[in-house]
């Protein structure tokens, strides 16, 4: 092990380095900083300048990716907002500092580049399990509480976890004759591990690109495979299309299947004599029950305050009242909106709604995908019914992208530069007379359409050239990993702005780097 260990840093400081930055990617956004940083002073101080200039002209494809962060700054100065746009000027420096790291730093060789992921995957596992004590002793147990364990946003990390479980994948797939069995079993396990995690998780961005991934790999292999293995690959890539489609499928029918209600016939008044306030056109509605018939607020209030030591008109871990939560709550399990709806809920129950959790399956199925697809899909309904966006992901999203559709229709050439995008966003909402508060105003979720806002279409086509360029001119998109790096990328784009976010570019920029200047397709090979 000396040995191996030996012959792979072989003195290499840029190697070092490059371990110390994707050890930081999990942990922490400070950590990505300072090794960002280390990275490119060892590039500086290692090596002689000789050495390095005969590397820069060997790698100069990889400039392609600075040039983004020139156009950050070409069109800063041009709009005259250089101030304003400091803010992206600074999420960007990533496109700068990796790129010139790695046009410079020393060669890295196949071994390397595949200790490089080996260790990304270790510090990977550590978070993991970092996660998991977080779930069980630091976090509380409010809904999607599991979105707040990791040490990074959920989101990034998933796009870890799938580039790594990828990599143990691809490494089965290219080297299962040389692996022993045992070999082979226990690098699966692993990465069964980062997959399950991820979709323990529950970032639906996150598994919406796995998915993506996954018929990509499978498109893959059915034109690479043998004849014989060719159907069974096809009959995989239908039930992973087929799948997906059918579970959500079931989740909306079942949450539009919406009891029918005898408006005449509705019971009045509570078993204790008190009058029950039914609001026909309120639509909302759990588990397909109205929220707002069956309820008298007077024995709500006395039954739960007698119950809990939160009282009824308290303010609850999400941000809303205890007494919405207990009408929504309450409605999830078919119950009424009175003392014996109260007296009827277990004492999990009245935690539950302490903790913020307004539906029953929130719990019940916390464990499965279920709850998070059918709070998208409430988000929907409850937009759809009454154009209400606030604190819902997916209708905040819609209302993004339309003000961000707004914006580029209005200057669709050249977009209106990284200091002005705010002010211009906040017109959008208003022109829409969007139903977002003010204080929920943000850019589009989704990385083309901000890169449209900015810089225009003129501009947005610039950056993908900068982009693809450099992967055609090297031929990488033979690399089946960097491709399905790049292609579960480029839908999760479509869901959130991740090359705007400090852990969403690093992480991006630094894997197209590595794929790009490290040594090629060898990595995938083992030889022992």
């Amino acid at each position: 092990m000396k040995k191996y260990l030996t012959k792979i840093f072989d003195s290499n400081w840029f190697f070092i380095s490059l371990l110390m930055f994707v050890v930081a990617l999990p942990l922490s956004q400070a950590l990505v900083s300072i090794a960002a940083g280390v990275l490119l002073f060892v590039v500086i101080v290692e090596d002689k300048w000789e050495n390095k200039l005969v590397r820069i002209k060997n790698n100069k494809i990889i400039l392609f990716i600075p040039a983004i962060f020139l156009l950050f700054v070409l069109t800063s100065f041009l709009e005259g907002n250089f101030k304003a746009s400091l803010y992206d000027l600074k999420k960007t420096l990533f496109y700068l500092i990796l790129p010139l790291a790695f046009l410079a730093g020393k060669e890295i060789s196949a071994k390397q580049k595949r200790f490089v992921l080996y260790t990304f995957s270790a510090s990977i596992l550590i978070a993991t399990f970092v996660a998991l004590f977080n779930l069980k002793f630091a976090v509380r147990s409010e809904t999607f509480s599991v979105h707040s364990i990791s040490l990074i946003s959920h989101i990034r990390f998933s796009f870890q976890l799938i580039l790594v479980f990828w990599f143990y994948i691809i490494l089965i797939q290219k080297n299962y004759s040389k692996l022993k069995v045992s070999e082979s079993i226990i690098v699966a396990i692993i990465a069964l591990y980062f997959l399950a995690f991820l979709f323990f998780q529950q970032s639906l961005t996150g598994i919406i690109s796995f998915i993506t991934s996954s018929l990509l790999f499978l498109v893959l292999m059915i034109f690479k495979a043998k004849k014989s293995y060719r159907i069974l690959f096809l009959v995989i890539t239908v039930i992973v299309i087929s799948l997906p489609i059918f579970y959500v499928g079931h989740i909306i029918n079942q949450f539009y299947h919406i009891e029918r209600v005898d408006r005449e016939n509705i019971d009045k008044v509570t078993a204790q004599g008190n009058k029950y306030h039914h609001d026909f056109n309120n639509p909302m509605v759990e588990n397909g029950h109205y929220v707002y018939l069956y309820v008298c607020e007077k024995e709500m209030r006395e039954e739960w305050n007698k119950r809990s030591e939160i009282k009824y008109d308290s303010l609850g871990p999400n941000g809303y009242r205890i007494k919405a939560t207990l009408l929504r709550y309450l409605t999830s399990k078919g119950l009424r909106k009175d003392a014996t709806g109260i007296k009827a809920l277990s004492q999990q129950d009245i935690l539950n709604v302490e903790n913020g959790i307004a539906n029953v399956i929130f719990q019940e199925k916390h464990l499965s995908l279920y709850p998070r697809i059918y709070q998208t899909v409430w988000e929907y309904y409850v937009y759809s019914k009454t154009g209400y966006a606030n604190n819902q992901s997916f209708s905040q999203r819609i209302e993004y992208a339309k003000a961000a559709l707004t914006i580029i229709k209005n200057h669709i050439w050249l977009g209106v530069g990284p200091g002005n995008w705010r002010e211009e966003f906040k017109k959008a909402y208003k022109t829409n007379h969007s139903s977002l508060d003010e204080k929920m105003y943000a850019s589009s979720h989704n990385q083309y359409l901000n890169y449209m806002v900015k810089f225009g279409l003129i501009g947005f086509l610039l950056i993908l050239i900068f982009l693809i360029y450099p992967i055609i001119k090297t031929h990488r998109y033979t690399d089946y990993l960097f491709l399905i790096f790049l292609v579960f990328m480029f839908f999760s784009n479509f869901a959130d702005s991740n090359f705007e976010s400090h852990m969403g570019s690093s992480f991006f920029v630094f894997f197209y780097c590595l794929f790009i200047v490290a040594d090629g397709k060898e990595y995938l090979k083992i030889s022992h």
